[in-house]
């Protein structure tokens, strides 16, 4: 697996934070080697992990120190990113790699998405603790965090319901990291003012065949043209139910809807700021619901 080498981009200019970015870094590309010790994986594997999640919350209290010594603005904001990642991202992560035995594929979507959100986060939210890019942020943040508790909770019931499959919160603001192959549903709504309300939901093609299977009552092999019909009508139910639990919905009608490569979504999530974004994790896959107004 290959791991992103540090660069000068990734600088803040304060080095207690620098370094332990540095270290991080240093982290994950010996993880990437792992599979290179096939008799001692499972165990560099889980020391690997404990190391990885232990310095990177030490690192979080410490850089959360600093904003506070420095009385920077967002700092409600950003702790929320690394309260996510604490409380959300690590933990279903943790339990994926524990419930396969540390399999070679749970361990590459542990570094897959660790090592995304890590370099994004630098990139977009500490280079802005020093001014070094403008201070942006996903409107969720700003939302009461009781409407966000209700919302995540009826997307888990909403995935329970239409797919039969029971849903884990794995990350309350989903940024595009990589969790295998997927497909995204993308639905266009128009709100009575005009303004276009772009949904999407991503499956991971395992969650799509188990989906697809359990409702044509046979085992579909692989993500044919049959399966993407499918789960483009699984989507649009959905989101239908999820669309109750916006105040707008009522005066919202969708115009437009299509398939779009995962290369897309990413690049969309990345360049926008969500009204909500989050990802799911299910025994059969991941699933992403993501709003955009």
């Amino acid at each position: 697996m290959t791991v992103m080498k540090w660069n000068d981009r990734l600088n803040l200019g304060v080095e207690a934070l620098d370094s332990a970015h540095r270290k991080l870094f240093s982290i994950m590309r010996r993880m990437a080697k792992l599979h290179e010790n096939p008799d001692n994986y499972k165990l560099l594997c889980e020391e690997g992990i404990k190391y990885f999640k232990n310095y990177t919350l030490q690192h979080f209290s410490e850089e959360e120190a600093y904003m506070r010594s420095i009385g920077y603005a967002r700092y409600e904001i950003h702790k929320q990113l690394h309260d996510n990642l604490r409380d959300n991202t690590l933990p279903v992560l943790e339990k994926e790699v524990l419930e396969t035995d540390y399999s070679v594929e749970s361990v590459q979507h542990f570094m897959g998405i660790c090592m995304a959100w890590l370099t994004q986060h630098i990139m977009n939210e500490d280079r802005a603790i020093t001014g070094s890019v403008p201070a942006t942020g996903p409107q969720l943040s700003s939302r009461p965090e009781d409407e966000i508790a209700a919302l995540m909770h009826a997307a888990s019931q909403i995935i329970h319901t239409t797919l039969g499959l029971e849903a884990e919160t794995a990350s309350t603001h989903y940024h595009g990291e990589p969790v295998g192959n997927m497909v995204f549903c993308r639905l266009i709504y128009q709100s009575e003012k005009g303004k276009p309300i772009r949904a999407y939901l991503g499956f991971e093609d395992s969650l799509i065949l188990a989906a697809v299977s359990e409702m044509m009552g046979t085992r579909v092999p692989k993500v044919n043209k049959m399966a993407l019909s499918c789960m483009r009508h699984l989507a649009q139910s959905v989101m239908s139910k999820l669309a109750q639990h916006f105040a707008y919905a009522d005066s919202c009608r969708l115009q437009k809807e299509n398939m779009i490569t995962a290369e897309i979504a990413m690049k969309l999530f990345q360049n926008e700021s969500p009204l909500a974004s989050f990802l799911y994790r299910t025994k059969e896959g991941y699933l992403v619901f993501c709003v955009q107004a």
